[in-house]
């Protein structure tokens, strides 16, 4: 009894020993996953926040360009320069009448103010505030300061007397009648973070909010403006701006209205990473949700961190690593267990068996090699386990890799023949330029006059054939740059990286922009001549759909159809790609759009034509398919569109892909 209870109790602590060692190597690469997670999140916050910022730069200049550098609001400023303070008064109101239309229309473009400044930094005109002006800015704007006594174009954030915004500062000038630039003063432009956060949910699904430093906004705003900042919910050091100065014009998504929960459980663990003055992300779970809140700090003109942007986003990733986590363990438990029930098993047997008689020697023997195998077989089915689940994360990650391989693999292809065509037309373009030079140098000599020695000479250069040819290859290099935009067109067409909601777009711009990154595919090979696409489109209403999603499903099923094609080529008849798009009423009166993408490659088997949309199912040798294009474009046609895809395939007839998409989605409450 008392030697059972030593078993036990060796046996319990080298399954405490084994589990340990499982839970930390779950926890481990959890935690991995985990950290590789939030630093994706960290970029595309950074990402979103220099996209937006660069395109408001491109808008600040084109106002200034359109909108202020004329000649009646140039003069107003300079005359402001030497001016009594009676005549700037009656100066600064011709000017504001002179923008107010201008200025209304830009802050329907999220435009936050618009403020001139005299040379010595003194506040001229402030659009959003008139009634201030007058007041000294060199010791509080370090970009105005910079802007006129540098003479430069200054932007970045930077804190203000009202708001505090990113800043576009252009130094302003006037050309006196020598044609000599003065400067005159200088005049910016500045935007809030209201239209940064519209600007970045185009590019993702989140919440945002802007945290300042309240010791910068106390020592910069009027005393009076304060009232537009409140503390943060997150850290006493930090301010956000008033409801009062909030644009709530965007729609309000699930996630922002959990945000105040979510900011009770960021308090307590974010005032040390605050102080860092990095990017960091944190993953919070509030009511059986995985949320991430995304720290992005914004430094000012000075190169200090005075602002972080945060945005709050549901994750749907951590539940599945945590699920996974949770699978692995229990079958690592399991294991475990089944090990330690096993070891005991063999132990107590051969306590059993070392008391038997000599006589069943034999048959003990047996059963510990019975043993030995069983343990074997364990150790190889768990082996294959972990190859099973190793093969299966490559697979995915290659599919999530085949579109935007084919999508470069076209691209360059594409290009790379008119650039290059291009490039080699260069050579003869310069030699063509020299012989016209040396022709134009011939006619300049003093003897040239002897037209019999000039005649001869220009013949030696072909005169004739150069300008005969040098407007042919003009417009050849011409129609190669040609080729190059039409491709980019394509790229960007087909991409759509802008929008990620649903959109009404032209069925067919999504298929001709697949066609032309597919091109250099259909060209001939040793195989088989070049496809023939043959295309028939009806006159087709915008479809409403997530147009990169259904481009993706294009690629797909035409990259199948040309694969089908390469691999058994018809032998009688050209290799033909058809593709037709009609409209059509169903019962229920929801108009439909019909897309049949046929090939007249080898028909599929019978056996196999009801397994082409599984997942991993693929009948390429291996190396050259994952099994899941076909299954993606199902899923992107039928669930995420509520469309249907179906295949035809017959002996002796094409074999046909028919996509039934409606013209309208049908959009949840």
């Amino acid at each position: 009894m008392v030697r059972s209870l030593k078993f036990a109790g060796l046996y319990g602590l080298v399954f405490l020993l084994l589990e340990s060692l499982s839970i930390l190597q779950v926890w481990h690469s959890f935690n991995a996953q985990k950290t590789s997670l939030m630093t994706g999140y960290t970029e595309k916050l950074e990402h979103s926040y220099e996209i937006t910022t660069d395109t408001y730069k491109l808008v600040s200049q084109t106002i200034y360009n359109e909108a202020i550098d004329r000649p009646e609001v140039i003069d107003l400023i300079r005359q402001a320069n030497t001016a009594t303070p009676e005549a700037q008064e009656a100066l600064r109101t011709e000017l504001f009448q002179k923008l107010d239309v201008t200025y209304e229309k830009l802050k329907e473009q999220h435009l936050r103010q618009l403020h001139f400044h005299l040379p010595d930094g003194t506040s001229f005109l402030r659009m959003h505030r008139p009634s201030k002006f007058g007041d000294p800015l060199f010791d509080v704007r370090y970009s105005v300061k910079i802007a006129n006594q540098q003479q430069r174009f200054v932007s970045g954030f930077e804190e203000g007397r009202i708001f505090n915004g990113f800043r576009y500062v252009f130094p302003l000038f006037y050309q006196d009648d020598s044609g000599k630039k003065q400067h005159i003063g200088s005049v910016e432009t500045s935007i809030g973070f209201q239209a940064i956060r519209n600007e970045m949910a185009k590019l993702f699904s989140g919440c945002f909010e802007f945290m300042l430093r309240g010791d910068v906004v106390r020592s910069k705003v009027f005393t009076n403006e304060l009232s537009n900042y409140v503390e943060s919910p997150l850290n006493s050091e930090f301010v956000i701006e008033s409801e009062a100065m909030r644009n709530r014009s965007q729609p309000q998504t699930p996630t922002c209205h959990r945000i105040d929960r979510l900011n009770r459980q960021l308090k307590p663990i974010i005032a040390d990473r605050l102080d860092r003055g990095v990017p960091f992300a944190i993953a919070l779970r509030l009511e059986a949700a995985d949320y991430v809140a995304t720290f992005f700090p914004v430094k000012n003109l000075q190169d200090r961190v005075v602002a972080y942007i945060v945005s709050y986003e549901q994750d749907f990733n951590l539940g599945d690593y945590r699920s996974n986590a949770f699978l692995v363990l229990s079958i690592a438990t399991g294991f475990n267990l089944i090990l330690m029930t096993f070891i005991a098993y063999v132990n107590r047997s051969r306590t059993v068996l070392d008391r038997q008689n000599k006589t069943l020697q034999n048959e003990v023997n047996a059963r510990t090699l019975a043993e030995q195998q069983a343990q074997q077989k364990s150790e190889a089915l768990q082996d294959a386990l972990d190859r099973l689940k190793l093969a299966q994360i490559k697979l995915i990650q290659t599919e999530k890799m085949t579109s935007l391989n084919q999508l470069v693999a076209g691209v360059a292809h594409e290009i790379n023949n008119p650039i290059g065509f291009i490039y080699g037309n260069v050579h003869h373009a310069r030699e063509y330029a020299e012989i016209l030079d040396r022709a134009i140098q011939l006619y300049q000599q003093p003897n040239s006059s002897n037209n019999a020695s000039l005649h001869a000479q220009l013949k030696d250069l072909e005169l004739d054939f150069v300008r005969e040819d040098f407007p042919k290859l003009l417009d050849s290099m011409k129609s190669g740059a040609m080729r190059v935009e039409s491709i980019v067109k394509s790229l960007r067409n087909f991409s759509r990286l802008d929008e990620s909601e649903l959109k009404l777009v032209k069925i067919r711009d999504g298929i001709d922009s697949t066609l032309t990154l597919l091109h250099h595919r259909l060209k001939p090979s040793e195989k088989r001549g070049e496809i023939e696409m043959v295309k028939t489109f009806e006159d087709l209403p915008p479809l409403e759909c997530y147009a990169s999603l259904l481009n993706q499903a294009f690629m797909s099923i035409l990259a199948n159809a040309i694969d089908a094609i390469d691999r058994h080529p018809p032998q009688k008849e050209t290799p033909r790609i058809g593709m037709s798009a009609t409209l059509s009423k169903k019962t229920d009166m929801v108009d439909r759009i019909l897309i049949e993408i046929s090939n007249n490659g080898d028909t599929i088997p019978p056996e196999i034509l009801d397994r082409i949309f599984d997942p991993f199912f693929t009948t390429k040798p291996i190396g050259q398919g994952t099994g899941l294009g076909l299954s993606t474009a199902y899923f992107i046609v039928v669930e995420t569109h509520g469309g249907q895809l179906t295949c035809r395939s017959e002996p002796g007839r094409d074999t046909v892909f028919a996509i039934e998409l409606p013209v309208k989605q049908i959009h949840k409450q």
